[in-house]
């Protein structure tokens, strides 16, 4: 009964996915659905106290500071969260956005005049990655491995585009039993917004399918190790219990309801920074690695 209930995560990398149907459901999802409203039902800012926090979460997952210099790619870059405040903080010669959805690179233009900076824009899949061997510095992304067909063959990408000593860093991916925590409980209130936008949104009636249709993987430990073959140093990661939990779960879905001026939406940064914090100093230490929510990864080329 909770099964027909609830929509449960496929569990760990799924094989023989139909990649012509993924690429061409995430460009319409992406370009249709997300572009405009992505940024504020995630709460993302573009101001200098989250780029710094950016920053350091990226220094985190790789170990050390972030290299400067030379060519910066933000995979499924979406709107621009890691490419603009990278780009914003003047250390690299160019910093490039590559995303399947036009709009969304639009948008990142957007965000990027917010912080007075630029950033170069490329419209693909991330099948074959639109750059020559040994060729960029660092590469990063968020929150996007969980949507390609097969985030083990982009991994090669990675590794291919990348010069020798490159990095990569990705964040924001989902674990398994994570993953499913955060579509449990927030399968209610996806329910009613759908509803809601059904019968009161004439624009988004044409919407016929769910955000979960595009969620196609969460990641195990062997997935992470899989992902992270032919890199040196690689760096598994898994943090977040509490905070991920209640912001995707429960403040995602009603953040895609208020206005942009909503006074609520300060009131859940403040309820995510406590959250994060317990994360840090508790729940970090005593849930067992795959059951926290984030799964983060690095690695550097030989």
């Amino acid at each position: 009964m909770l099964i027909g209930l609830f929509y449960l995560r496929a569990l760990n990398m799924r094989q023989n996915i139909d990649a012509d149907y993924i690429h061409k459901l995430n460009k319409k999802f992406h370009d249709q659905e997300e572009a405009y409203n992505y940024d504020s039902r995630m709460g993302a800012t573009y101001d200098y106290e989250s780029q710094q926090q950016t920053i350091k979460e990226l220094e985190s997952v790789l170990g050390h500071a972030l290299p400067k210099g030379g060519t910066v790619v933000d995979v499924a870059s979406g709107t621009g969260n890691l490419a603009v405040k990278l780009a914003a903080t003047n250390w690299y010669k160019q910093v490039i956005a590559v995303d399947i959805s036009e709009r969304s690179l639009d948008v990142a233009h957007q965000n990027a005049h917010k912080m007075q900076t630029t950033i170069k824009t490329i419209t693909s899949d991330m099948t074959i990655l639109p750059f020559d061997d040994n060729s960029v510095d660092l590469v990063v992304g968020c929150a996007f491995l969980h949507h390609l067909p097969d985030p083990k063959t982009f991994m090669q990408e990675v590794l291919r585009i990348l010069k020798p000593g490159g990095e990569f860093i990705i964040i924001g991916e989902p674990t398994t039993h994570g993953g499913q925590l955060i579509e449990i409980i927030k399968a209610p209130l996806v329910w009613i917004n759908n509803l809601r936008r059904y019968f009161f949104n004439q624009r988004q009636q044409q919407m016929r399918w769910d955000h979960a249709n595009i969620d196609v993987h969460d990641f195990n430990q062997q997935d992470a190790e899989q992902l992270l073959r032919g890199f040196n140093t690689p760096k598994i990661i898994t943090e977040g219990f509490l905070s991920p939990i209640v912001d995707q779960g429960l403040m995602t879905p009603i953040r895609s309801i208020l206005s942009e001026k909503s006074r609520i939406k300060p009131i859940f940064v403040s309820i995510n920074r406590g959250l994060a914090w317990c994360d840090a100093t508790i729940f970090n230490a005593i849930i067992p690695k795959f059951w926290r929510v984030s799964l983060k990864l690095s690695g550097e080329k030989p």
